[in-house]
């Protein structure tokens, strides 16, 4: 009988935390829809105070963050926790696309098609997540044309090639007999050392 009353105690106790959350978590959501975005994380900031673990209001707190622009540190660590503790594919799949438009938006492509990927492995029907790929990919394909040497005249022929060795041969015979020239005009006295 002690270890109902016990058991039942114990419930009580987890259930204190949601009723103390759910208030907050629906001012964060009403907040977060008017643009209050400041009031929508202190909201979401305070549901998970009491309910730490909960996957939604995290996912949620990040949305804020994102939009903010500030904390992308933040942002990622709580996706991260999203995508890797959801059990809903649809809640892991939106937090891959966020991550993936947030590394977007700080030029982190690489890291962008990978989170656009695992969206699409998830959901491989979200349009959006298709499109943000393709661009990225086309994004990251600009970056590294702009970054790779870019290479010079195609070979040359034989012609040209024997043609450029004759000039220069002939350069280096002007050269040395400029140089035998000016050796010849010296005092004509032949120096003792």
């Amino acid at each position: 009988m002690k270890r109902i009353y016990l058991l039942l105690a114990a419930c009580s106790i987890m259930n204190a935390a949601r009723p103390q959350a759910l208030p907050d978590i629906v001012k964060g959501n009403q907040n977060y829809k008017q643009g209050q975005l400041d009031a929508a994380e202190f909201y979401y900031r305070r549901s998970l105070e009491a309910e730490p673990n909960n996957i939604t209001v995290k996912y949620n707190l990040a949305c804020v963050l994102h939009k903010k622009g500030k904390n992308p540190s933040e942002t990622a660590a709580l996706l991260k926790q999203v995508y890797e503790s959801a059990k809903d594919p649809a809640l892991k799949a939106k937090a891959y696309y966020n991550e993936g438009v947030s590394n977007s938006k700080y030029k982190n492509l690489p890291a962008s098609i990978e989170s656009y990927k695992h969206a699409l492995r998830i959901d491989p029907n979200d349009k959006q997540a298709r499109e943000n790929l393709q661009k990225a990919l086309l994004e990251l394909k600009k970056q590294q044309q702009k970054t790779s040497p870019k290479k010079s005249d195609p070979k040359m022929s034989q012609k040209e090639a024997e043609q450029k060795l004759r000039q220069l041969q002939q350069r280096e015979k002007e050269l040395q007999k400029r140089m035998q020239g000016r050796n010849n005009q010296g005092t004509g006295q032949a120096q003792d050392w």
